[in-house]
């Protein structure tokens, strides 16, 4: 309750107190990649357990009003678990998720070990559920500040998992009402129906996850 309560600009500086990230290398600043412990060894777990690994992304980094996202559901929007790529088809819409399901599918995940976020209540089982399946670690996990700050104590803490959190951004940097979520209201509100928050993955971001999965990190 008091983490809903604290200011958007606060929980994100204790969050990244919390995981130093004023202190990492530039490259991780410059991908927006948290690493969860920041002593975790990602090269021995992407050359000796990546059939442990897992991934998600949410469905608010999916295109919208520039480019409209071909899974979208006729009622609900983007709000759901579906991704083209995911399941194996083509897809040329310019979209961030896409490219990141691209490197993904690309390093040997299968369809089963990516989740697209419709909602938090929809996840948790999943986790809970790949949990027992033996799966260990997330690489990545995408999420915004506000998302994380809270869902970190449950993912980590509670279920046991370690790995690497990429940090969404505004679709248009700076746009605060249509950008990322910053209270428990715009979160609450994304968790119910798709209220047009527009996200992204930074390309940077990308390709940072390509080079850790190709062991090339640190």
């Amino acid at each position: 309750m008091l983490y809903a309560l604290r200011p958007y600009s606060l929980n994100k500086a204790l969050l990244k107190r919390k995981f130093g990230c004023n202190e990492v290398s530039a490259t991780l600043r410059d991908g927006r990649l948290i690493i969860y412990p920041p002593t975790l060894d990602l090269k021995k777990i992407v050359t000796s357990e990546l059939d442990k690994t897992i991934a998600f992304i949410p469905y608010c980094a999916k295109p919208f009003e520039d480019f409209e996202c071909p899974a979208n559901d006729p009622d609900y929007g983007r709000k759901n678990q579906k991704c083209i790529k995911v399941s194996g088809g083509e897809c040329n819409v310019p979209c961030s998720v896409g490219k990141m399901v691209d490197v993904l599918l690309d390093h040997g995940y299968k369809k089963d070990q990516i989740f697209i976020i419709d909602s938090d209540s929809n996840l948790f089982p999943w986790l809970i559920k790949k949990k027992e399946e033996g799966y260990k670690y997330v690489i990545p996990g995408v999420a915004c500040y506000y998302g994380i700050g809270y869902a970190l104590d449950f993912i980590g803490d509670k279920l046991g998992y370690r790995g690497c959190i990429v940090l969404l951004e505004d679709y248009i940097p700076g746009d605060t009402k249509h950008g990322v979520c910053r209270s428990i209201s715009d979160y609450m509100y994304m968790e119910k129906i798709d209220k047009g928050k527009r996200t992204k993955i930074d390309d940077k971001s990308v390709r940072l996850i390509e080079k850790i999965l190709d062991g090339e990190y640190p």
